[in-house]
C-alpha cells in the first residue's frame, strides 16, 4: 500500500488488537482499509481484506493458522506473530511479488475455511 493513511491504520489495527481483540472493532476497520485498497486498484489486497473481516465476523477470531509453525512432530505451533498482525504486514507491503505471492496463499486458506 502506498496510502500513508492505509497504513497507519493497519498499524492502529495492529496495535489494538495485540492488547484485545474485538472482533466487531476489527472487522469494522479492515472494512475501511478495504476502502482504501479500492481507491489504490488493488484486487489482491481488496479481495484478501474483504475474506478477512467475513471470517472475523463468522468465527469471532483471525485465528487461521497461516503463520503457526510446525514442531518436529509435524504439529502446529502458534507463530510468533499473530495471523492477523501477517495479514496486515503483507498488506502494508503489498507492492512487493513476494508479498504478493504470500498475499494469494492466505486467500487459498481462507478460501479453503469457508
Amino acid at each position: 500500500m502506498k496510502n500513508q493513511k492505509a497504513i497507519e491504520l493497519a498499524d492502529k489495527i495492529m496495535a489494538k488488537s495485540a492488547k484485545e481483540f474485538d472482533a466487531e472493532w476489527v472487522s469494522t476497520n479492515l472494512k475501511a482499509l478495504r476502502e482504501m485498497a479500492k481507491e489504490e486498484g488493488d484486487p489482491a489486497v481488496v479481495k484478501i481484506l474483504r475474506l478477512a473481516y467475513e471470517h472475523i465476523d463468522e468465527n469471532g477470531n483471525f485465528n487461521i493458522g497461516f503463520s503457526a509453525d510446525q514442531n518436529e512432530e509435524g504439529e502446529e505451533e502458534e507463530g510468533l506473530i499473530s495471523d492477523l498482525d501477517y495479514l496486515l504486514t503483507l498488506v502494508q507491503r503489498s507492492e512487493k511479488e513476494k508479498i504478493r505471492q504470500e498475499i494469494k496463499e492466505m486467500k487459498t486458506l481462507l478460501l479453503e475455511l469457508k
